[in-house]
C-alpha cells in the first residue's frame, strides 16, 4: 500500500512538473517587458499634456496646455535596494518655444523580468507585468495604500489592469505606431447611468499605451467626483470635489 502510494505521489509531482513547463514556455513566447519599456541613459520621450482641473470653487473645470519631457538620467538604487532609472519631467510652453524647466522627478524599476514599477510622488503603479498577452490581468495599484481611512487616493483600490490590442498599431499625435500594447487600469462610473447635476457621481478611468521600442506614447487618467446642490436651508450649489482631474499625454517626439 505504501508502495503504491508513493508511486502515485511521484506521478503526481510529475505531472505538475510538466505543467509547470509547459506554462513557463507559454510565457516565455510573451515579448519582453522591456521591449515596451527601454530604459537607457539620456532616452527622453516628448509629449503634450492636457490637464483638466476645476475652477471657481469647482463649479466649472479648465484646460491647461503644455509640453513635457521625461529624460532618463541614471541608474539609481531605491529604497528597496534595487536598480532603478531617475526620470526628470521638465515643461514648456505648448509650442516648445520656451526653455524647459524642471517639474518633476520619477522613477522607473524592472523588477526582473517580472514586472516594471512607476514610481510617481510616491505612489508605486506595476505599469506592466510579465507575461504580455492578450486579457492578462494584474493589480497594478497592490503596492499603495489606498485602503485605510485616512489614505486620499482610495479610489485607486482593487483596480485590475488588462492588456489589450497587443501587438496592434495605435495612431497619436499624427503618427502611427506598427506595435503597440494598450492597458486598460479602469473604467468605472458610479452610480451607473448618465450624469445628473443633481446626483452624486464618481468618473475613474485610466488607459496608457506601450509602443514597441520607444515606451509611453499615450495617457489618459480621468479621476472625477460630483457633488450635488443642496436645497435650502443649507445650500450649496453643485460642484467638482477638490482632487478631481484628468491628465492626457500625447507623443510628440523621442529620442
Amino acid at each position: 500500500m505504501k508502495t503504491n502510494c508513493f508511486i502515485m505521489l511521484m506521478f503526481l509531482l510529475g505531472s505538475m512538473a510538466i505543467t509547470s513547463c509547459g506554462s513557463k514556455n507559454i510565457d516565455m513566447s510573451s515579448p519582453a517587458l522591456a521591449d515596451y519599456f527601454p530604459m537607457k541613459a539620456g532616452k527622453y520621450i516628448t509629449y503634450r499634456i492636457d490637464s483638466t482641473l476645476p475652477t471657481q470653487f469647482g463649479a466649472d473645470t479648465t484646460v491647461r496646455s503644455y509640453r513635457v519631457r521625461d529624460t532618463y538620467d541614471a541608474p539609481v538604487t531605491d529604497n528597496l535596494g534595487r536598480k532603478a532609472w531617475r526620470v526628470f519631467r521638465s515643461i514648456s510652453n505648448l509650442a516648445g518655444t520656451s526653455a524647459y524647466v524642471p517639474n518633476n522627478t520619477f522613477s522607473a524599476t524592472p523588477v526582473g523580468e517580472d514586472w516594471v514599477e512607476w514610481n510617481e510622488n510616491n505612489l508605486r503603479f506595476m505599469k506592466l507585468r510579465f507575461p504580455i498577452q492578450e486579457g492578462f490581468v494584474w493589480k497594478g495599484n497592490s503596492f499603495i495604500d489606498a485602503t485605510s481611512i485616512n489614505s486620499p487616493v482610495r479610489y485607486l483600490a482593487d483596480w485590475e489592469y488588462t492588456y489589450q490590442n497587443v501587438g496592434q498599431p495605435f495612431t497619436v499625435g499624427g503618427k502611427t505606431f506598427p506595435n503597440t500594447i494598450t492597458v486598460l487600469q479602469r473604467d468605472e462610473v458610479l452610480p451607473e447611468g448618465p450624469f445628473n447635476a443633481s446626483f452624486y457621481k464618481q468618473w475613474n478611468y485610466s488607459i496608457e499605451v506601450y509602443a514597441e521600442g520607444i515606451g509611453l506614447v499615450y495617457k489618459n487618467f480621468d479621476h472625477k467626483v460630483w457633488q450635488p446642490p443642496v436645497p435650502p436651508p443649507d445650500s450649496r450649489a453643485g460642484y467638482w470635489e477638490d482632487g478631481s482631474y484628468r491628465v492626457v499625454l500625447t507623443y510628440i517626439d523621442h529620442k
